[in-house]
């Protein structure tokens, strides 16, 4: 009976070793991609199935060698993979700007969740925190009537609430005017793209607001990469300091998230600070960080934060900046390859049935 509980152990350890293995594929197919989210969860079951494995008896020596070794495997790509957000990794931001109240941007993102109806805690927030942006994520007409609250807030607001994507409303509140401002739909994307440039007095700002549709069943990971990376070359090709912030329905150490902070070259205040998970706030184990706001030099980091729930399955996230130069923030080179990979990812997304060629 031992021996038989010790042969599933072992089946359920290899099954894992080759799940937490297969993202290492450059594809975009939806079952591997999803893969890359929950990577803690799976070093943590490695862990454990290996344990109970082995205090089990084993499963003859020759296969528990090789299990061991699959599952030394797995978990080193997950540690690769997992590393850059650990309190022990280094800080791409110190965390320790200063700056006077004029020179400081407070950004928050808020996914709501459409079929939420707590708009009371959406707007206790907004009127709590104060923020200078404020992205709320997932509305649709129903949440476009409830937000209209904020209009005595916020001077300056921006929407775009698809007919189609019902899940992927955007609203954009400002305290401070846009000089310009536009929801894109690139590669004929079904979700909008917010594309602005805002005129803080302070200095001006390319913002870019994001939300893809993630990779699940019937639905690759293409158009998810493109607008990520999308944002990314805006960012890297613009004259101004950037900040693209949102739902990027990724996980920072998935492949094309990672390429993203390096064209971009964007500041993560994750990276050694840990995970911060923002998703999913209705479960206590299957969690990892999905809202992001990142920023270019030029921007410096006071503070960030996952704050608490507004009754949605997204903790929104909130980051204090200030218009400084810091010469402490370490900003990742673009590695060989990930342009032609970026653009690799654009042709296919182009090349995706009804897509437009406006990317």
């Amino acid at each position: 009976m031992r021996h038989a509980a010790a042969v599933i152990a072992g089946i359920i350890l290899a099954l894992l070793a080759m799940a937490s293995l297969l993202p290492l594929l450059e594809t975009d197919a939806w079952w591997v991609r999803y893969l890359d989210f929950p990577r803690l969860q799976f070093a943590a079951a490695i862990v454990l199935v290996w344990t109970l494995m082995v205090a089990l008896g084993g499963i003859g020596h020759g296969a528990a060698r090789w299990m061991t070794v699959l599952a030394i495997a797995a978990l080193a790509y997950h540690g690769w993979r997992l590393w850059p957000y650990q309190p022990l990794a280094a800080k791409m931001d110190p965390g320790e700007a200063s700056c006077a109240p004029e020179e400081r941007l407070s950004v928050i993102v808020a996914n709501v969740q459409r079929s939420n109806r707590q708009v009371g805690e959406v707007i206790a927030l907004a009127r709590d925190e104060n923020p200078d942006l404020f992205f709320v994520l997932e509305t649709n007409e129903w949440w476009d009537e409830a937000l209209a609250a904020l209009d005595a807030d916020y001077a300056h607001h921006e929407q775009d609430i698809p007919s189609d994507a019902t899940y992927y409303g955007m609203h954009v509140f400002s305290r401070h005017p846009f000089d310009s401002a536009q929801m894109r739909f690139p590669f004929g994307a079904d979700t909008p793209l917010f594309d602005g440039v805002l005129a803080h007095p302070a200095g001006k700002l390319r913002v870019f607001g994001v939300h893809p549709r993630p990779p699940q069943l019937g639905q690759p990971s293409t158009l998810r990469d493109a607008t990520m990376l999308e944002a990314a070359m805006g960012a890297r090709d613009g004259v101004l300091p950037a900040l693209v912030a949102g739902d990027f329905n990724a996980t920072p150490w998935e492949r094309t998230a990672r390429r993203t902070l390096r064209l971009g070259r964007l500041i993560d205040p994750r990276a050694g600070r840990g995970p911060m998970p923002s998703f999913d706030a209705n479960s206590w184990w299957m969690k990892w960080p999905l809202d992001q706001i990142l920023w270019q030099q030029g921007l410096a980091m006071a503070d960030f934060e996952v704050l608490g729930g507004i009754g949605s399955d997204h903790y929104p996230v909130r980051a204090d900046l200030c218009f400084t130069v810091n010469a402490d923030q370490r900003v990742e080179t673009a590695a060989e390859g990930d342009l032609d990979e970026a653009q690799a990812t654009f042709q296919k997304a182009r090349a995706l049935p009804d897509a437009a060629m406006d990317g």
